[in-house]
């Protein structure tokens, strides 16, 4: 087990990483409408806010006719208020990255310090 414990933080980071650099953009429904953005962008998923004050995730969203259709999920795309996909964020991403940084120069400083303490003077091999 702790052979593969390195690869296993490695795959913890980067699953982090990647969820950190992501984040849900609205989409001016003025400018484009939910059936050509779905239709155009096929999105994995997007977030619907319908009249009635409901908000809904949806995963693999598809246009038929006129109908916003998900597995399990039909809806009348007049019935949508506001529409949201997840989109690259590049302010969270740096912020990730700076405080992965700090993290480990964190840590590397106390393994310094352990070992310096630990040394009482002589070398460490």
């Amino acid at each position: 087990m702790a052979r593969y414990r390195p690869r296993a933080v490695l795959l913890l980071f980067l699953l982090l990483n990647l969820t950190a650099c992501q984040t849900w953009q609205s989409v001016s429904l003025d400018a484009i409408s939910p059936a050509q953005l779905i239709e155009e962008d096929q999105p994995d998923r997007v977030r619907v806010l319908m009249g009635g004050g409901t908000e809904l995730e949806l995963e693999n969203p598809s246009v038929e006719g006129d109908q916003l259709v998900a597995p399990g999920v039909s809806m009348p795309l007049a019935d949508i208020l506001l529409l949201e996909v997840r989109e690259f964020s590049m302010d969270r991403t740096v912020l990730l990255a700076e405080g992965v940084a700090a993290g480990v120069l964190v840590a590397a400083g106390a393994v310094v310090a352990a070992l310096c303490r630990s040394s009482d003077g002589v070398g460490v091999y």
